[in-house]
Protein backbone atom coordinates (compact mmCIF):
# COMPACT_ATOMS: atom_id res chain seq x y z
CA UNK A 1 0.00 0.00 0.00
CA UNK A 2 1.11 3.37 -0.73
CA UNK A 3 0.16 6.90 0.51
CA UNK A 4 -2.48 8.04 0.71
CA UNK A 5 -4.26 10.03 -2.33
CA UNK A 6 -7.06 11.58 -1.40
CA UNK A 7 -5.53 14.22 1.64
CA UNK A 8 -3.40 15.50 -1.50
CA UNK A 9 -6.50 16.51 -3.71
CA UNK A 10 -8.48 18.15 -1.24
CA UNK A 11 -6.57 21.62 -0.98
CA UNK A 12 -7.61 23.10 -3.93
CA UNK A 13 -11.57 22.59 -3.86
CA UNK A 14 -11.69 23.84 -0.31
CA UNK A 15 -9.74 26.88 -1.04
CA UNK A 16 -12.19 26.95 -4.64
CA UNK A 17 -15.08 26.80 -2.42
CA UNK A 18 -13.92 29.61 0.15
CA UNK A 19 -13.11 31.56 -2.81
CA UNK A 20 -16.25 31.29 -4.42
CA UNK A 21 -17.97 32.10 -1.37
CA UNK A 22 -16.22 34.95 -0.60
CA UNK A 23 -16.27 36.74 -3.92
CA UNK A 24 -20.14 36.13 -3.56
CA UNK A 25 -20.36 37.39 -0.61
CA UNK A 26 -18.45 40.31 -1.12
CA UNK A 27 -20.42 41.08 -4.90
CA UNK A 28 -23.67 40.86 -2.74
CA UNK A 29 -22.44 43.38 -0.24
CA UNK A 30 -21.20 45.40 -2.86
CA UNK A 31 -24.99 45.53 -4.11
CA UNK A 32 -27.09 45.71 -1.11
CA UNK A 33 -27.58 49.57 -0.37
CA UNK A 34 -26.41 49.13 3.81
CA UNK A 35 -23.12 47.53 2.56
CA UNK A 36 -22.34 48.95 -0.31
CA UNK A 37 -20.11 52.26 1.08
CA UNK A 38 -18.58 49.91 3.28
CA UNK A 39 -17.21 47.69 0.05
CA UNK A 40 -16.43 50.91 -1.88
CA UNK A 41 -14.52 52.62 0.57
CA UNK A 42 -12.52 49.15 1.36
CA UNK A 43 -11.71 48.77 -2.03
CA UNK A 44 -10.40 52.17 -2.83
CA UNK A 45 -9.16 52.32 0.37
CA UNK A 46 -7.42 48.58 -0.54
CA UNK A 47 -6.10 50.73 -4.01
CA UNK A 48 -7.28 47.26 -5.44
CA UNK A 49 -7.57 47.35 -9.15
CA UNK A 50 -10.32 44.94 -9.23
CA UNK A 51 -13.88 46.02 -8.76
CA UNK A 52 -16.35 44.11 -6.94
CA UNK A 53 -18.61 44.22 -10.59
CA UNK A 54 -15.46 41.65 -11.59
CA UNK A 55 -16.29 39.14 -9.05
CA UNK A 56 -19.19 37.45 -10.55
CA UNK A 57 -16.92 36.61 -13.49
CA UNK A 58 -14.21 35.10 -11.11
CA UNK A 59 -16.86 33.50 -8.76
CA UNK A 60 -18.56 31.60 -12.05
CA UNK A 61 -15.14 30.15 -12.61
CA UNK A 62 -13.83 28.98 -9.54
CA UNK A 63 -17.36 27.29 -9.60
CA UNK A 64 -15.89 25.44 -12.35
CA UNK A 65 -12.99 24.92 -11.44
CA UNK A 66 -14.42 23.65 -7.78
CA UNK A 67 -16.28 21.36 -9.91
CA UNK A 68 -13.07 20.08 -11.54
CA UNK A 69 -10.73 19.86 -9.06
CA UNK A 70 -13.49 18.16 -6.55
CA UNK A 71 -13.53 15.18 -9.22
CA UNK A 72 -10.31 13.70 -7.87
CA UNK A 73 -10.87 14.18 -4.30
CA UNK A 74 -14.19 12.65 -4.64
CA UNK A 75 -13.44 9.83 -6.24
CA UNK A 76 -9.80 9.18 -4.61
CA UNK A 77 -11.85 9.71 -0.97
CA UNK A 78 -14.33 6.55 -2.01
CA UNK A 79 -12.03 4.68 -3.15
CA UNK A 80 -9.89 5.04 0.39
CA UNK A 81 -13.11 4.85 2.20
CA UNK A 82 -14.57 1.94 0.65
CA UNK A 83 -12.20 -0.79 2.66
CA UNK A 84 -13.44 0.72 5.69
CA UNK A 85 -16.67 0.50 4.72
CA UNK A 86 -16.70 -3.40 3.56
CA UNK A 87 -14.25 -4.47 6.71
CA UNK A 88 -15.79 -2.79 9.09
CA UNK A 89 -19.62 -2.02 7.89
CA UNK A 90 -21.66 1.09 8.38
CA UNK A 91 -21.65 0.04 12.29
CA UNK A 92 -18.40 1.39 12.49
CA UNK A 93 -17.55 5.16 14.12
CA UNK A 94 -14.74 5.38 11.54
CA UNK A 95 -16.83 4.67 8.91
CA UNK A 96 -19.70 6.25 9.85
CA UNK A 97 -17.61 9.71 10.17
CA UNK A 98 -16.27 9.03 6.87
CA UNK A 99 -19.57 8.63 5.24
CA UNK A 100 -20.75 12.08 6.78
CA UNK A 101 -17.91 13.48 5.54
CA UNK A 102 -18.20 12.46 2.21
CA UNK A 103 -21.92 13.52 1.85
CA UNK A 104 -21.23 16.61 3.13
CA UNK A 105 -18.95 17.20 0.43
CA UNK A 106 -21.15 15.99 -2.19
CA UNK A 107 -23.44 18.68 -0.90
CA UNK A 108 -20.68 21.11 -1.21
CA UNK A 109 -19.50 19.58 -4.72
CA UNK A 110 -23.53 19.53 -6.09
CA UNK A 111 -23.57 23.29 -4.94
CA UNK A 112 -20.98 24.39 -7.17
CA UNK A 113 -22.05 22.34 -10.28
CA UNK A 114 -25.61 24.06 -9.00
CA UNK A 115 -23.84 27.34 -9.13
CA UNK A 116 -21.71 26.98 -12.16
CA UNK A 117 -24.75 25.42 -14.40
CA UNK A 118 -27.40 28.19 -13.55
CA UNK A 119 -25.40 30.94 -14.07
CA UNK A 120 -23.69 29.81 -17.34
CA UNK A 121 -26.25 31.90 -19.30
CA UNK A 122 -26.89 34.83 -16.98
CA UNK A 123 -25.59 38.32 -18.35
CA UNK A 124 -21.94 38.86 -16.78
CA UNK A 125 -22.24 35.46 -14.86
CA UNK A 126 -23.99 37.38 -12.38
CA UNK A 127 -25.49 34.97 -9.09
CA UNK A 128 -29.07 35.06 -7.81
CA UNK A 129 -29.81 35.53 -4.11
CA UNK A 130 -29.78 31.47 -4.49
CA UNK A 131 -26.43 31.22 -5.95
CA UNK A 132 -25.23 33.32 -3.57
CA UNK A 133 -26.69 31.76 -0.02
CA UNK A 134 -25.62 28.41 -1.90
CA UNK A 135 -21.71 29.57 -2.38
CA UNK A 136 -21.40 31.56 0.67
CA UNK A 137 -23.71 30.43 3.02
CA UNK A 138 -24.01 26.52 2.43
CA UNK A 139 -21.06 25.32 0.49
CA UNK A 140 -18.22 27.10 2.63
CA UNK A 141 -19.26 26.34 6.66
CA UNK A 142 -20.09 22.55 4.87
CA UNK A 143 -16.86 22.19 3.33
CA UNK A 144 -14.96 23.58 6.81
CA UNK A 145 -17.18 21.10 8.61
CA UNK A 146 -16.30 18.46 6.38
CA UNK A 147 -13.08 19.29 6.19
CA UNK A 148 -13.10 18.94 10.09
CA UNK A 149 -14.18 15.29 10.16
CA UNK A 150 -11.48 14.42 7.26
CA UNK A 151 -8.78 15.54 10.16
CA UNK A 152 -11.07 14.18 13.02
CA UNK A 153 -10.42 10.47 10.54
CA UNK A 154 -7.26 11.01 10.48
CA UNK A 155 -5.99 12.02 14.14
CA UNK A 156 -8.79 10.32 15.91
CA UNK A 157 -9.34 6.88 14.13
CA UNK A 158 -6.09 7.06 12.50
CA UNK A 159 -7.59 6.95 8.52
CA UNK A 160 -4.43 6.48 6.30
CA UNK A 161 -2.11 6.35 9.09
CA UNK A 162 0.58 3.57 8.71
CA UNK A 163 -0.03 3.21 4.91
CA UNK A 164 3.13 2.40 3.45
CA UNK A 165 4.92 1.68 6.66
CA UNK A 166 5.05 -1.62 6.59
CA UNK A 167 7.13 -2.16 3.81
CA UNK A 168 9.85 0.17 5.12
CA UNK A 169 10.10 -2.02 8.38
CA UNK A 170 10.04 -5.25 5.96
CA UNK A 171 12.97 -3.82 3.93
CA UNK A 172 15.29 -2.94 6.93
Amino acid sequence: MSHPTHPATVHFPITLTAITGALDAIYYASKHPATAGVVATTVKTLGLQLTPSAFPILSYYTSLLTVLASLPAVLSGAWELMPVIQRDGLSSKKAQVGVLHALINDISVFGATYNYWTRRNAAGFEPSTANIFISAVLAVPATFFAAYLGGHLVYVYGMGIGRGSSKAKKSN
